[in-house]
């Protein structure tokens, strides 16, 4: 499978900051992956991800250098209405992303300022695959946190990106609802759609990632398949990641947490 992100020597500085906040960086993901990027504040995480949809440093400034290409795009000469298209972003404060008055107004704003003809298309499309058609005319500013970020979420989709970047989907959901958002972004990385989180839960990275970015000063520490990542529990802990429940289980059962068993748990897990 081909690499679509490819990362190579990035070093990025805020105006200001005494240090880079990305620090000749370099990684390669490829195509279809659904990854975690984990790690303690400060470690880039957020800042990597900006990278890829060239807010990092068209709109947010600063000393750039190295090169950040997705899909053969070079981010920092192009743009980031160009980059739209390849690259989806929901934001941590994805309440602030809703601009329109409804759902059905949301979700089509994007393909309308892009002039795309389909618009309707789009939204009816999008809408049916999330689940939202029977509250297309709600008001975004009576929805729930969930149904918000669905919102946000279809918004980023109607534009039909290869790439959808998703800021710490559940930080304010409750579990039920979190699960609800993680199977939703599971199924649309099932239909071929590439899905970056940058999360804090061990529980849901073990569930439904595919690989693990972890992060640390600037640079990733390791880019590992899942099954091998939850069982770097020291270094996981050692920058705030908790043991996930699915090595938890297999302590619990005396399993020794293999990538086949940790597979098998995962799936348990999911049911």
């Amino acid at each position: 499978m081909s690499n679509i992100i490819e990362v190579s020597n990035l070093s990025f500085r805020y105006p200001g900051a005494e240090v880079d906040t990305l620090r000749n960086l370099n990684l390669s993901i490829e195509k279809g992956d659904f990854v975690a990027i984990v790690g303690g504040n400060g470690s880039g995480k957020t800042t990597l991800c900006k990278s890829f949809n060239g807010l990092v440093p068209h709109y947010w400034a600063g000393d750039f250098s190295g090169e950040v290409r997705v899909d053969g795009i070079d981010t920092y000469t192009s743009d980031v209405a160009t980059l739209s298209s390849k690259v989806g972003y929901v934001y941590q404060d994805f309440q602030n992303q809703l601009v329109r008055p409804t759902i059905r107004d949301e979700i089509a704003y994007g393909p309308i300022n892009f002039g795309h003809h389909d618009h309707a298309e789009r939204s009816r499309e999008v809408m049916e695959t999330l689940g939202l058609e029977e509250l297309a005319k709600r008001f975004t500013w009576s929805l729930s946190g969930g149904h918000a970020h669905t919102t946000a979420l279809a918004a980023v989709l109607a534009l039909k990106p290869e790439i959808v970047v998703v800021d710490e989907p559940v930080a304010e959901l409750d579990p039920a609802r979190a699960h609800q958002i993680y199977r939703q972004l599971q199924e649309l990385n099932e239909a071929g759609l590439m899905i970056i989180t940058i999360e804090h839960h061990a529980d849901f990275i073990a569930q439904y990632a595919k690989s693990v970015i972890l992060m640390s000063d600037g640079a990733p520490v390791w880019h590992l398949p899942i099954e091998e990542a939850v069982n770097r529990t020291a270094e996981l802990e050692e920058h705030g990641i908790p043991a996930p429940q699915v090595v938890q289980v297999c302590s619990a059962l005396d399993i020794h947490p293999s990538p086949r068993t940790v597979g098998m748990v995962r799936e348990m897990l999911r049911e």
